[in-house]
């Protein structure tokens, strides 16, 4: 190994390390908001069930084999997702908005210094990831969905185990605590991981729109816990700017937690 060689690998160790420790510090940031957002959902979910604790008597259990009774519940939990979606949406926008901009000053100051290329969240590219994540209503209402399904799953249990609303209530606030602890920092990681990423792509787009030829690698955290896909896409080494990986991502995240991230380069004449 030369010189030349031994600087740049140095180099490009040195941008996983800050790449990893700018999304661990991001997604710390956010953690404590989606948690807190996951803990007020909980309690307006024991609120209104306390208010149909009726569901939970010996003549409703009879129809616990039905849908009715997790009908009921489908529409108690739809008011409150309706409710709290906008909190939720500035969550996932605040947090892709300070992962986009940070994405991209590191591209910016450390890949790319002086060819020429802009960001701001005003950017075409940073609005368009906008519209298809935080900002799309779909997308948000997903994520409302997902958090619908597990509490469903905790009512038909106590429904098929005949428990009564106490022992249903002790048993969301025992089950919801630890499933939306975890999911909440997968959601913090997920969407900053993305964002992140998606802000060093909106700076290189911009410099290779300015005639910088670039390209681009997938590097992973070099583990026991990576997985196959980004072995493989790893092993695929530089590729062009526009080529999808094997994997057909562009870049990373290629699953919700998902611990790689993309490197970049000009592509030396």
């Amino acid at each position: 190994m030369n010189l030349y060689e031994a600087s740049t690998r140095l180099k490009y160790a040195a941008i996983g390390v800050k790449k990893t420790r700018d999304v661990n510090r991001l997604a710390r940031a956010h953690r404590g908001k989606m948690s807190a957002f996951f803990r007020k959902q909980r309690g307006m979910v024991l609120d209104a069930l306390q208010e149909k604790q009726y569901l939970f008597t010996e003549s409703y259990h009879r129809l616990a084999e039905t849908q009715y009774t997790l009908n009921d519940f489908g529409l108690l939990w739809d008011d409150i997702a309706s409710e709290t979606e906008l909190e939720l949406q500035v969550i996932i926008t605040q947090m892709e908005a300070g992962a986009l901009t940070k994405g991209a000053s590191v591209a910016e100051s450390m890949f790319v210094p002086g060819k020429g290329g802009s960001f701001d969240l005003m950017n075409p590219r940073a609005v368009n990831f906008f519209l298809e994540h935080g900002g799309s209503i779909d997308y948000i209402r997903d994520l409302q969905k997902t958090t619908g399904n597990q509490l469903k799953t905790i009512i038909a249990d106590s429904l098929k185990n005949q428990r009564t609303y106490g022992e249903t209530a002790k048993t969301i606030s025992t089950k919801f605590t630890q499933f939306s602890r975890q999911r909440a920092q997968l959601i913090a990681v997920t969407e900053t991981g993305n964002s992140y990423e998606a802000g060093n792509r909106a700076l290189i787009d911009s410099v290779s729109d300015a005639g910088v030829q670039m390209e681009k690698s997938w590097a992973n955290s070099q583990d026991d816990k990576v997985s196959d896909g980004c072995l493989e896409n790893s092993a695929a080494g530089w590729i062009p700017l526009n080529a999808p990986f094997p994997s057909g991502h562009q870049q990373p995240l290629r699953f919700p937690g998902c611990r790689c991230y993309c490197l970049f380069r000009e592509i030396q004449p």
